[in-house]
């Protein structure tokens, strides 16, 4: 009888423990025990690869792997059961390149000019193709959780730099330890013509000049080591360099060179080069291969195409009726007939000052096909056969899947904009046994939405890497400022710069009316104001670019309340970094709301 008691006392105790803590330990990103790693979706619409669909099934995950899919996949005994009618299953996207988890590099002081700088130490040439990205690797970056937000499960990243910054490594978007994140290590090595500061190689032409030697001296180097292996009798031990050495994969054909574009003389450039010393790599960037269609097919490399996208051209506002006999007020511009934005004429010429508003309604026109252009770049892609995925690069996680729809909206199907997220890039980073698709055996690395997540409102809910489940914040809905026109940028904002050595101070002004915006900003560590370059506001965004010296040229996007600014500047090879500040002069309302109270 004792028996009887024990065995039903235990049992309840089980019982217990099966259905209480185990709902409440569900991983949501936090570092907490799972009492279980299986996990079951059910009744989901599960997109298993692009162009594929299985309605009402059952994804299970155990142990950071998807062991059953289906309309009968079983719910195994100990699995967290999560009710997906209603939702969407995708494979995890996969970030073709980026430097996610990779912190911004401390500011040094502007380096003195060695003795020779026609022939610099490689490291302040900044060709330093042996460092290790997961020497870098931060758990706690911000950005990774940014991209788990959009969908993003693993990245391909690499280190910051110049020329050649060094080896880089696929992660998991999940994870607290660098151990825990990486997936695969030495995956590529990354080049992009980015010149060294007053010193060789300072020029595009100037860098593929010291590529070309470098990988002709590693060629040689190569031939001496091999021939040192055979048979040492006779000759000098090589010394080591380890520029050299970190080449020797790529010589051997093992490590393809990712190499970054920007503009289609990069690609033309880059292109040739590669053709020339034939090594294996993979071209990204690419923001203008629209222009370079054919040299891409010949070349037939494997593609992955930015996802930054230019800011969208602000429209003019509607003249007022022809028989209106009220004038607009004089802070409040008008917008043209809307076939005026894209009849565009290059030959428009225009012989008086009366003529003024056709040519303004003609450049309107030139930089709205011009942004078209840009956004329809991966529809002329897949128009023309040509297969690629995607990279973040640099673009902000928030704009990621907006993007996307962007695209889509250009002519871009689907399809291919899936595969660009999933399928292709695990092609191409060697990722197909692992992830891209849903499917027995691949890694738990699942995106879960309410609607499709190519919809304007569609919206992630569930994120899943390794397995281990991330509930995903809906976005905060707009305040309403948007109701109330643009913001007024004019007058005097303090500026905290934000950076890895500290906090910069900083003074920006703006002068001006809208569409002649001018202004200055000066920042505590420079003696001299920067004048602002293409001013440009859109509703309560300002965006503008200055020349920072050795820096380069900077570009910012702010985001503008009555009183307070926040956004980034993004600086080169440096990447974003956070600005906040106040308004110590100026309107302190939009210009709609000031024109409603007179």
């Amino acid at each position: 009888m004792r028996t009887h008691y024990f065995v039903f006392a235990v049992t309840a105790c089980c019982v217990l423990l099966m259905n209480l803590p185990v709902k409440a330990q569900v991983n949501s990103g936090e570092s907490v025990p799972d009492v279980t790693r299986t996990i079951a979706l059910t009744n989901a619409k599960i997109i298993p690869s692009p162009g594929q669909v299985q309605e009402r099934s059952n994804v299970i995950i155990r142990d950071g792997l998807i062991v059953a899919v289906g309309p009968d996949a079983a719910i195994p005994f100990d699995a967290i059961e999560i009710p997906a009618d209603s939702l969407t299953v995708y494979s995890g996207f996969i970030d073709g390149l980026s430097h996610t988890g990779i912190p911004q590099p401390k500011q040094e002081p502007e380096q003195e000019r060695p003795d020779d700088p026609a022939n610099p130490p490689n490291e302040l040439a900044g060709i330093l193709p042996h460092r290790d990205v997961r020497t870098f690797l931060d758990p706690k970056d911000k950005r990774i959780a940014s991209m788990r937000e959009a969908g993003f499960t693993a990245a391909h990243v690499v280190p910051r730099g110049r020329m050649l910054p060094g080896v880089g490594a696929i992660i998991l978007l999940g994870g607290d330890t660098p151990n825990e994140m990486v997936y695969r290590g030495e995956t590529a090595l990354y080049a992009q013509l980015s010149g060294a500061r007053r010193m060789y190689p300072g020029t595009d032409m100037a860098v593929i000049a010291k590529l070309r030697q470098l990988y002709k001296e590693s060629e040689r180097r190569h031939r001496i080591e091999r021939l040192y292996s055979e048979d040492p009798t006779g000759l000098e031990r090589p010394q080591y360099d380890p520029v050299h050495y970190a080449m020797f994969p790529v010589l051997e054909g093992d490590r393809p060179i990712f190499f970054h574009t920007d503009g289609v003389l990069d690609l033309h450039r880059v292109l040739s080069v590669q053709k020339e010393l034939g090594f294996p790599a993979v071209l990204t960037g690419l923001s203008q291969s629209f222009d370079a269609i054919d040299k891409l097919k010949s070349a037939d490399l494997p593609l992955l195409l930015t996802l930054e996208l230019p800011k969208e051209p602000k429209q003019n506002k509607k003249e007022p009726p022809a028989d209106s006999t009220e004038a607009p007020p004089t802070d409040a511009p008008v917008e043209l007939p809307e076939i005026m934005h894209l009849d565009y004429d290059p030959d428009h010429r225009v012989t008086s000052f009366t003529d003024l508003e056709s040519e303004k309604a003609n450049l309107e026109a030139r930089r709205t096909i011009a942004y078209k252009t840009h956004v329809g770049n991966a529809a002329a892609l897949e128009s023309e056969g040509l297969s690629f995925g995607f990279s973040t690069g640099g673009a902000s996680a928030s704009d990621l899947l907006t993007n996307v729809r962007q695209m889509i909206g250009e002519g871009l199907s689907e399809t291919a904009a899936l595969a660009a997220l999933t399928t292709t890039p695990a092609e191409i980073l060697g990722l197909t046994s692992s992830m891209g698709t849903v499917e027995v055996g691949k890694l738990g690395n699942l995106v879960v939405s309410k609607g499709s997540i190519f919809d304007e409102d569609g919206q992630i809910q569930y994120v899943f890497v390794d397995g281990r489940k991330y509930d995903i914040e809906p976005p905060k809905k707009s305040s309403g400022n948007d109701d109330e026109g643009e913001a007024n940028p004019a007058g005097t904002w303090s500026l905290t710069i934000s950076t890895p050595d500290g906090e910069i101070a900083g003074t920006l002004t703006i002068n001006g009316s809208d569409d002649d915006w001018s202004g200055t900003l000066i920042v505590d560590i420079a003696p001299e104001a920067s004048q602002l370059e293409s001013i440009a506001l859109s509703g309560h965004v300002l965006t503008f670019s200055f020349d920072a010296g050795g820096f380069g040229t900077i570009s910012s996007s702010l985001t503008l309340d009555a009183n307070s600014v926040s956004g980034s500047f993004d600086v080169p090879e440096v990447g974003p970094v956070s600005v906040s500040g106040t308004r110590t002069s100026g309107p302190e309302y939009s210009i709609t709301v000031q024109r409603l109270i007179q």
